[in-house]
């Protein structure tokens, strides 16, 4: 049995633990508690540092870690279509593989522990199988898409390839059909029917742009015309609906699915979807980057929908932390409850992942998955106002209680040319 001293314990489900002490044995959290709690053990004392869980990153594209800093903030469409033109450059598919990697490596820097990554191709699989990061690998339908998966057919045909190389508590094997507006109808149920009889986990975008917030009552817009310039099947079936009702009527809501962004959302909308099974992840600082309008997770919250919070990209982000996620959070809403912004990183985002038994809190019987931060001298004395308030990054992050190794994860890798 390994145990492990920190000024603070932050549980995160749980009061936080002044000179609290973590157990560990094997990759399981074996008690919680102080030193004197284990008695005849000599801890490893971690000095003056907060320790918690691991940070959970519930919705990222690691592929496109290859694109940071070649497009400019923008809002979304402009940003799409210029990102698209790297995507289709020769090289790109390689790029993108070692991009993966990339990707899960400054994430474990920065004390991701898990990542709920979405891939359009599913590279993303093989690319992490040997990584020690924990991962929901998300397959990513588009109908009509050049590329497959690109109908039930095919993402079902994927699954079955993919599922081969999933791995109890390490690789999970998801479903992501992409939009509303980019996936048809059939492939939708089929989406929702694979899930349940799998029991997989799920994800989608939903109402990220005012765009699409037009498009689905109209089948007009910008949207349209995108849509058309692509010749996906989905450019003449606009259901002229609400986008909550359209995933309940097309089962996706009974899935308890994962809904990225959720970015324009009226009232009435925002009633059924907390009446319904949906969790929501929000990517604040990707959130600026588009220059999107006020974004109401506060509302949700209220509501009692599970908000999490997410980085996206590295093509519209500056960092893969979640740490760094919340700490803008903070800045910007200073309101706000400390100890709510730090669940929306941890266990709230576990439950987004459907890994709540498992991950987002130091509990007995948990994975052991956890980061040191040094503690901010001069700073609050409430741990979870220090570690928010301050500027020190993680020192150390362990996944099922094996160190791993350090290396710089305040700037992503340098952008690949191509």
């Amino acid at each position: 049995m390994d145990v492990y001293r920190a000024k603070w314990l932050l549980p995160v489900t749980a009061d936080p633990i002044e000179n609290g002490a973590l157990a560990v044995e094997g990759d399981r959290i074996v008690g919680v508690g102080t030193p004197a709690d284990f008695p005849g053990a000599s801890p490893r004392d971690l000095g003056d540092s907060i320790l918690l869980p691991g940070f959970v990153n519930a919705h990222t594209h690691l592929e496109m870690t290859c694109y940071h800093g070649r497009v400019a903030p923008a809002p979304l469409w402009d940003w799409f279509e210029q990102v698209m033109a790297l995507r289709l450059k020769p090289g790109a598919v390689e790029n993108e593989r070692r991009a993966v990697h990339d990707g899960a490596a400054l994430s474990v820097a920065a004390g991701v522990t898990c990542i709920g990554d979405i891939s359009r191709t599913g590279l993303h699989v093989r690319a992490l199988a040997t990584s020690p990061i924990r991962k929901v690998c998300f397959l990513e339908l588009i109908s009509g898409a050049h590329l497959p998966p690109n109908d039930i057919a095919s993402l079902t045909a994927m699954a079955d390839e993919m599922a081969t190389l999933a791995e109890p508590d390490r690789l999970t094997i998801g479903i992501s059909p992409h939009t509303l507006y980019t996936v048809t109808w059939d492939d939708l149920v089929g989406s929702a029917r694979l899930t349940a009889d799998r029991n997989l986990p799920l994800t989608i975008h939903v109402l990220e742009t005012t765009e699409e917030a037009a498009w689905l009552p109209t089948g007009k817009g910008r949207l349209q015309t995108l849509l058309e310039g692509y010749k996906l099947p989905t450019v003449s079936a606009c259901r002229h609906g609400r986008a909550v009702e359209q995933l309940q009527q097309a089962g996706l809501l009974d899935q308890r699915p994962l809904l990225a962004h959720v970015n324009y959302i009226g009232d009435d909308e925002l009633r059924d979807l907390a009446a319904s099974q949906a969790l929501v992840a929000w990517c604040p600082r990707s959130h600026r980057f588009f220059g999107h309008a006020a974004h109401r997770w506060r509302d949700m919250l209220r509501a009692g929908v599970n908000v999490c919070l997410a980085t996206d990209s590295l093509a519209s982000n500056d960092t893969l932390s979640i740490l760094d996620e919340m700490r803008h959070v903070r800045r910007t809403t200073p309101d706000i409850d400390p100890d709510i912004i730090l669940e929306m990183g941890t266990i709230r985002a576990a439950v987004a992942l459907r890994l709540e038994n498992r991950i987002g809190s130091l509990e007995t019987g948990k994975l052991a998955d956890f980061v040191t931060i040094p503690w901010n001298q001069g700073g609050s004395e409430t741990a979870t106002v220090n570690l928010l308030d301050g500027e020190r990054c993680v020192a150390e992050t362990w996944i099922g209680g094996v160190s791993m190794p350090r290396m710089p994860h305040r700037r992503s890798v340098a952008p690949r040319r191509m």
